[in-house]
This record gives structure tokens, C-alpha cells and sequence, in this order.
């Protein structure tokens, strides 16, 4: 069932100019953790219009940190949403987003062998949040905690300061 709250999260998605979030930041923020309509999101962060992937995984990432939550077949299709991203701006919404979703059901080591290319990327944001998120799905899943831990080691070399930040930022907060 839609409702207009999340009606206009998509219709900003849809009118996104590829640098302005404002609106899209409006529209989500009002509906806030109700937000369900999930699938619609995926259908359009899906599509081939970097425009789209870009503007969806932003809304995504937001209405996951302001507390949405995702049922266990709507977190297996973040998967598959993550998998089709090919703008980078559109993976970093995506490792950005793993810190905030609380579901128990979601597939950590699947979701981990989606994104975990994207620690070797040339743009150093994605970088660190990938980092980030995969040391989050080590948290929650041990079987992972080897690679990321040997991942955070790693990143102490990284030529980008902001990998070494985020590095050091997740050993202080002993999240391994």
C-alpha cells in the first residue's frame, strides 16, 4: 500500500538534478522510519540512469539512518540492489547504509562478497565506507572478521587520508 509520505520520497528521487538533495532530504525525513515502499526504491536505484542509482541509494541510505527498517526479502533485494550499482557515488550510499540496517535476516557474507570489491577502488571515499561496512558485517557475522580485520591492517597504507582516518576511527571503536 503507498501513502504520500513515501510517494514524494519517490517522486523526489525521480526529479533529482544529480547534485541538490534538499527536497530529497525533505521528503524522507518525513516519513522517517515508516517508510515501507522499499521495492520502489530498489526498481529505481536499479536502473541504468546513474541519475537514478545515485538519487535512490542517497534516499536509501537515509532512510535507513532515520530508522527505517527493511523486512528479510526487502534485505535481499538491498543485495541485489547493491550488485547492479555501477555509479560509485551510488556504492558509497550503499556501504554507508550497512551501519544502519538492523535486520537479522540480512545475508552478511553475501552482502560482504558484493561490496568487497569495491575496496579496491580508485575513488578513497568508497574506500573507507567499504571498510566501514564490511568491519559492520563482522561484527555480525565472525566468519568475516578475518578479512576485515586484515582489511582495517591493511588501510594503515593507504595513500588517502581518509582511508587511515576511517581505519583509525574503527579500531578506537573496537568494532573487531
Amino acid at each position: 500500500m503507498s501513502n504520500a509520505l513515501e510517494d514524494a520520497v519517490l517522486e523526489r528521487v525521480l526529479e533529482f538534478d544529480g547534485k541538490t538533495t534538499g527536497s530529497l532530504e525533505a521528503a524522507c525525513k518525513a516519513v522517517g522510519k515508516d517508510f515501507t515502499a522499499f521495492e520502489r526504491l530498489f526498481e529505481l536505484a536499479d536502473s541504468q540512469d546513474t541519475r537514478l542509482q545515485i538519487a535512490a541509494t542517497w534516499a536509501l541510505r537515509k532512510l535507513l539512518e532515520l530508522g527505517a527498517e527493511m523486512t528479510a526479502e526487502q534485505s535481499a533485494a538491498f543485495i541485489e540492489t547493491a550488485a547492479a550499482q555501477s555509479a560509485w557515488e551510488a556504492q558509497l550510499h550503499i556501504v554507508q547504509s550497512v551501519q544502519f540496517i538492523r535486520n537479522e535476516d540480512l545475508n552478511t557474507r553475501r552482502l560482504a562478497e558484493t561490496i568487497t570489491p569495491w575496496h579496491a577502488a580508485k575513488r578513497p571515499f568508497l574506500r573507507a565506507w567499504t571498510l566501514d561496512a564490511l568491519c559492520h558485517l563482522a561484527q555480525r557475522d565472525t566468519s568475516l572478521k578475518g578479512s576485515a580485520a586484515a582489511m582495517l591492517a591493511k588501510a594503515d597504507d593507504d595513500p588517502a587520508a581518509s582511508v587511515r582516518a576511517r581505519a583509525r576511527n574503527l579500531k578506537k571503536a573496537n568494532l573487531l
